[in-house]
Formats: structure tokens, sequence, C-alpha cells
């Protein structure tokens, strides 16, 4: 496929200077050999454009593209745009949508593509590529890129805050090999292809790296964080200082969670200031009907949580508003990106952060090298020093729930245990055994065509308000299915069983299988 690649794009896509090098480039890599490759490029860079071309490419070879995404924007952003530059229909694989398998393009939702068997595919594009270290995400991974398909990640942030990098994924998992970098903030906005921003901070801010909170998943424990800000930042600061800065722009607000959110957009409304609340819970008719509005400036402040970090293309924001601290450079450079796309009459973003966010982290214009390699963190409570060569990194929380962690530098495999928390309510890690070089942990994977049956179970008991080992009681009476190990460990997954219910489960119904055979 590498030789497939020509100097003829789509006459419908004006490709930038730097688009053309990158897609080049992409190519070039695959052509000596190694198919997983990463893109980085900062956001309003055009990464859905580069893809979109790259998997043109294939498709005028009859070969069929994947994209997978985890969001309902980027999902249906993929799909149109592949649609334009393709010139031919794209199935979508996601709840609520009709599947169409005849179609050479498949965008899936990687909550959809992971109960269900995986369609066939040459290239796999992984849109916002910085979540391929989940487990998830890492078993659609190893599906493909065993099966020798190429690969392709599209990110603005290739990094994680855990220690870990994008070169080896969950439980070793082999990830990118290669690392493409485009041009900078800087560089995008020399061009005019970004538009620059200003950084406005109240007097008064919240200090959450000098609260003492502790950190979850890499960033700050969102219930401590929310007690933290309710407590410290008053509502009315967040509206005079938006009047103070941004009055009159389309504003997005991060807030520390649904119900601050609630309780900020009232608040504006209250002042005057036309404002809506919008959540990833919120419906999806509506939530296009609250961004068309948003769109057109008929709603000024969008207040909202965990939704507009990705996948949201209106050029027309004007200011970004921080109400939310964290230690994600990933969440950080993704909310202020959101502003920095030019639209007619916008000579500027307006960047408002009520938080530290701004004295701890890098700003957008600011260089930085990217890796795909982890970065060690600072040894202390709740995280792991690996014993060969020292390391340190957060175990995730499947590595918690076995005892048993990956070093994401050396692949070296150990088991550790969990202390109890001191007075002050400190955890600390000790490992105790390193593994030896030629232990092989179980990846288990499950079969994608039996769990559809047991989703169906699942929907029922949840549908109905049964007890969870109602569905248990279900696929014993379906001995048939001869549930592996696997199946039954993504079954306790999706019940939110421990994995020791899996085993158990998975026994009862061997004994059950073997009476049946006497």
């Amino acid at each position: 496929m590498t030789d497939a690649m020509t100097s003829s794009f789509p006459q419908q896509i004006q490709l930038r200077d730097y688009q053309r090098s990158l897609i080049q480039q992409v190519f070039c890599y695959w052509g000596t050999g190694e198919q997983r490759v990463m893109v980085q490029l900062p956001t309003g860079g055009g990464k859905t454009i580069i893809f979109c071309v790259i998997a043109n490419e294939f498709i005028k070879k009859s070969e069929p593209v994947l994209v997978i995404a985890h969001r309902q924007e980027l999902i249906t952003q993929a799909a149109s745009k592949l649609e334009a530059v393709a010139g031919m229909p794209v199935g979508i694989i996601k709840a609520g949508y009709k599947p169409n398998s005849d179609a050479l393009l498949q965008v899936a939702s990687i909550q959809s593509l992971i109960r269900r068997q995986p369609p066939p595919a040459s290239l796999v594009i992984f849109d916002e590529a910085h979540h391929c270290h989940s487990r998830t995400y890492a078993t659609i991974f190893k599906h493909y890129a065993d099966k020798g398909c190429y690969v392709l990640g599209c990110t603005a942030t290739p990094m994680r805050t855990d220690g870990r990098g994008l070169r080896w994924l969950y439980s070793g998992t082999p990830g990118f090999e290669s690392l493409i970098c485009g041009p900078s903030v800087n560089q995008l906005i020399a061009a005019d292809y970004l538009v620059p921003f200003k950084l406005y901070a109240p007097a008064r801010i919240i200090r959450a790296s000098d609260a003492g909170l502790k950190t979850t998943a890499g960033d700050y424990n969102k219930a401590e964080l929310e007690d933290l800000v309710k407590k410290t930042l008053v509502i009315g600061d967040v509206i005079e200082t938006w009047k103070k800065y941004a009055a009159g722009r389309r504003t997005v607000l991060f807030a520390v969670s649904v119900d601050h959110s609630k309780e900020l957009a009232l608040a504006f409304c209250e002042a005057g200031v036309s404002a809506v609340h919008l959540d990833g819970d919120t419906p999806k008719s509506l939530r296009e009907q609250i961004l068309a509005e948003f769109a057109a400036g008929r709603v000024l402040v969008l207040c909202q949580h965990s939704i507009v970090t990705e996948g949201v293309d209106i050029p027309l924001i004007e200011a970004i508003q921080f109400t939310r601290p964290t230690k994600s450079l990933t969440i950080w450079f993704q909310a202020i990106g959101r502003a920095l796309r030019p639209a007619p009459g916008k000579t500027h973003a307006v960047v408002i952060d009520h938080t530290d966010t701004h004295l701890n982290l890098p700003w957008p214009d600011n260089e930085i090298s990217w890796s795909l390699d982890p970065i060690s963190l600072k040894p202390g409570p709740g995280v792991l020093q690996c014993p060969k060569c020292h390391h340190v990194f957060r175990p995730t929380p499947g590595e918690r729930e076995r005892n048993m962690a990956t070093c994401p530098a050396c692949q070296t495999k150990f088991v550790f245990v969990s202390k109890p928390r001191n007075k002050k309510g400190v955890e600390s890690l000790e490992i105790l055994e390193v593994l030896p070089a030629e232990f092989a942990e179980i990846v288990v994977e499950y079969n994608p065509l039996k769990l559809a049956l047991v989703q169906k179970f699942i929907n029922v008991q949840q549908q109905k308000g049964y007890q969870k080992g109602w569905v248990y009681h279900q696929l014993k009476e379906l001995p048939e299915l001869n549930l592996s190990l696997g199946d039954w460990q993504e079954v306790a997954r999706r019940l939110e069983y421990k994995p020791g219910w899996a085993w158990h489960k998975w026994q009862e119904m061997q004994e059950l299988y073997g009476l049946d055979l006497a």
C-alpha cells in the first residue's frame, strides 16, 4: 500500500504545505516497515483533513479503512469529512445508527467497537490517539496490529500524566513506533493559521497545587477538587471577571462538575448574560441545538463539564474561562486550542484562568519536545519506582486490581501491594517481587459475537431493574455459549464486578459442562 501515495490530492481539499509534508512523511515511515505511526499537530492545525486524505489513498485501492473515536462530535465530524473527501457513504458503528457493513469507510465509537466483531481494515486511524493507552483501546489496537494493518494515530498532545508514554500501551501492548511532529502553535500563529491569545487571571485564584489534594488517574481527585472550588471560588467573581475581560465574546467555560456548570449557567442568566449548560449526558438533539445556538451567537457563555475539550469545531469561540484546576497538559492545551481557530473579525482569543493552572503548566505557545517515551514522575505516595530502571510511574486501576505492574520504560513486570493510608491519608505502594524475564502475562481476550448476546441480557437487566445476578442465571441456562475466561472477565467488567467473580463463575460453568458431558 505504501507505493499507492500519489501527488494528486482531492481537488476539493486545499492542503497547506505542512499538511502535505506530514502526509508524505506518514507514507515514508510506512514504507520503511514502521506500520504504527502517530502524527502530532496542535488543535486547529487540521488533523482531520490529514487523516481523511490518507484514508482516501487506501479507498482508491479498494482497501477498507476504520476510524476510531470516543465522542459523538468526533464521530460525526470524521464521518462528514471522510464522505466529502472520498465521495462515498461512510458506515457508522455506534448505538443509534443503522450499520452499513458494505461501506469501505467505517467510523466507530470505541465503546461500540469493543462489544462486537471488529470490521476488516487495511488502515486503522485513532483520533485523539493519546487515549490509546487504556485497556479498551489497547485491545483494539493489538487486534489490528497483529493482523499487520497500518495504524495511524492523531493527537495534539502525545503524552500522559501518569509516567507512561505511547510507545507501549496497556499491560505492555506494543504501541506506536514513530512520532511525526507538525509545526508548533507559534508557527501556526505566525502563518495566520491560528490566532494569538491573551491570558488573564484575577487577583484571587484557586491554588489547587497547594491544597494537598489527592491525585486520581493523573489529575486532581474530582470530589476533593469540587469541594475546594466551591469553597474558594465566588460565582459572582466569575461573572464579573468575564464582564471585565470577555464581555460580548462567545465563551466556553470549564466547570469542575456538572452541578457546578449548572450553577454557573444559572448565575450568568440571572446577571443578564445568555448562557446555557451542556454535559456528556445532554441528549444528542438538544446538544446539537445548543451548539448551533452558541455558534450563531444567541448563546454567549457555554458552561460545560468534560465535553468541549475534543471534537468541537467552532471557529467562532472567542474566549475560554477556567474555573476547574487541572494537572493535565492535554486538557489545558485542548481547551485553549478551541479558541485559537481563526474566524472573520477575530484578532485574538481570550483565556481567563481562575486557577493556578497557568502557573504550573506550559502555555500552548511554549515550545515542547514531544515524545512517545514515558516521562518519569517524582518518587512519592501512590507511585511505583521500577526496581530495574528506576522509572517512576502511577499504576493503572487494572494493575491495582491485579497487584501486578509493567514498567512503561523497560517492560519489567513485578508484584506490589498497597499499604494502608497513614494518619494523613497518604497511601504507599511496596514492591514485593520482580517477575522473571520470561514471565508472560496472559492477555485475556473475549469473543465479541458472544458478548453481543450477553450485552442484550445486561440491557434487559438494567431496563427492568433486575439484580445483576439475573444475568448470570440467564447465561447459566445457555451452556452452548461456552464462554471463555476472557468472556467472563468482560462480563464482570460490564457488570462492575471484580475480576475474581469472573474466575469463579467460569470455574462453575466448567464444572457444569463436565456434569453435562458425563
